[in-house]
């Protein structure tokens, strides 16, 4: 296997399992896809060699003698020089309950034992994408986050909160609705992810780092029957479109935290709501775009129709009469005696009359068709009509927001 195309140095990986085993099968999987790997197999002994020589990943077991996993990542994020490395748990456990604490502990991923080779190659490919773009973006946010500060200095939390939720309710994108919910829990110093599930279609939002796959999946995973799922310092609030994760809630000012709970709940309901009337008006508007086409298809079968049966009218009329013409001359030339050819004429022009007779009974629909084809037309143009009214009204919102955030008077 060779190594993957992002890497310039090999990535150096510490693997920590007091299972011997474990590591060769992990030596196994990850050096031919171009990792350096180190081994310690111990907690004590993992601890002392990520802070002698930081590694760049650290696969970490949960259930070791002494010192477990849990133990060790809550050490590397108390030191300064492994506080960032991510971590990789391996473990035999896979409920909820085992994600969240490792979690909670500071981890970046979670695989369960026993694991595919390919899977654990594509979940360190994951991590060492995240890391190298962890830099970036933790430098954006602080710079967002200084710049939000100096702004929205003396502005009182309800009033960001007013703010945002009038500002709600003209944003026509979701990754709109994601930036404005971020500028409003930016300076309220938290740092969040948001998770929006609408029509079976899922978005991810992050604001000042990449989501980690443990958060997903513990986001995925959680009670959406609970309003807010607490774990720690870390808090997941449920609504029926959305999720958000705030990764650091206040803990050490009860106060702060108590007002951040009674704002979540009003600046993400807007969301929800928002996500809801987003994907109705988009169904809407597909439905009516479908309507449109329906309607222009309806109307012009109905002309050809129309128009075919005119037609066919006027040609069968033509070719009767002109057939009834043709056997008078030909009974002349036949040489019947008076009587015979009065009969066969009559018979003939009777048959004829009843045919154009039959014919000219599709008339009633021809008229019916005529009248409907106004009142098709009408249908549609008003159709039209409506189309274009929205997707104005939605263009103009489009415009109105844009010049709205150019300007906006904080109070």
């Amino acid at each position: 296997m060779a190594a993957p195309p992002h890497m310039q140095t090999p990535t150096d990986i510490l693997a920590i399992d007091d299972d011997k085993m474990s590591h060769k099968f992990i030596k196994r999987a990850l050096e031919p896809a171009g990792y350096e790997l180190r081994s310690a197999f111990n907690g004590e002994e993992g601890l002392e060699a990520a802070l002698q020589n930081p590694p760049q990943i650290i696969l970490l077991d949960v259930e070791m003698p002494g010192m477990n996993g849990y133990d060790v990542c809550t050490q590397l994020r108390q030191h300064e020089i492994t506080r960032d490395i991510p971590v990789i748990f391996l473990s035999s456990h896979s409920s909820l309950r085992e994600r969240m604490q490792g979690y909670e502990v500071g981890a970046d991923d979670y695989l369960v034992k026993p694991f595919e080779p390919e899977n654990l190659v594509a979940r360190v490919g994951v991590l060492q994408r995240f890391r190298e773009q962890r830099s970036q973006l933790l430098h954006d946010y602080e710079s967002a986050r200084e710049t939000a500060m100096v702004a929205l200095a003396g502005t009182s939390e309800l009033a960001m909160a007013m703010q945002f939720l009038e500002r709600s309710h003209s944003l026509n994108d979701i990754g709109a609705l994601a930036s404005a919910l971020f500028e409003v829990t930016r300076n309220l110093q938290l740092n969040c992810c948001l998770y929006v599930n609408v029509d079976d279609e899922e978005h991810w939002f992050a604001d000042g780092e990449g989501i980690r796959p443990l958060e997903q999946e513990l986001v995925q995973m959680s009670d959406r029957g609970q309003r807010f799922v607490d774990f720690g310092a870390r808090t997941i609030v449920n609504y029926q479109n959305l999720s958000l994760l705030v990764r650091e809630m206040p803990l050490d000012d009860m106060s702060r935290y108590g007002r951040i709970k009674d704002l979540l709940p009003l600046l993400l309901s807007s969301v929800d709501t928002r996500v809801g009337n987003l994907a109705a008006e988009k169904a809407m508007m597909k439905q009516s775009q479908e309507l449109l086409a329906a309607f222009g298809r309806i109307r012009s079968s109905f002309y050809h129709l129309t128009k075919g049966l005119i037609r066919n009218q006027e040609y069968s009329n033509g070719l009767l009469r002109g057939m009834l013409q043709e056997l008078n001359q030909d009974f002349l030339r036949m040489g019947l005696e008076e009587d015979q050819e009065a009969y066969v004429l009559d018979r003939i022009d009777t048959a004829i009359e009843d045919a154009i007779e039959k014919i000219d009974a599709s008339q009633a629909l021809r008229d019916t068709l005529l009248v409907l084809l106004p009142s098709l037309k009408n249908v549609y143009h008003q159709q039209q009509e409506m189309v274009d009214i929205f997707i104005a009204n939605h263009n103009r919102a489009q415009t109105e927001t844009a010049a709205d955030m150019g300007d906006i008077e904080l109070f």
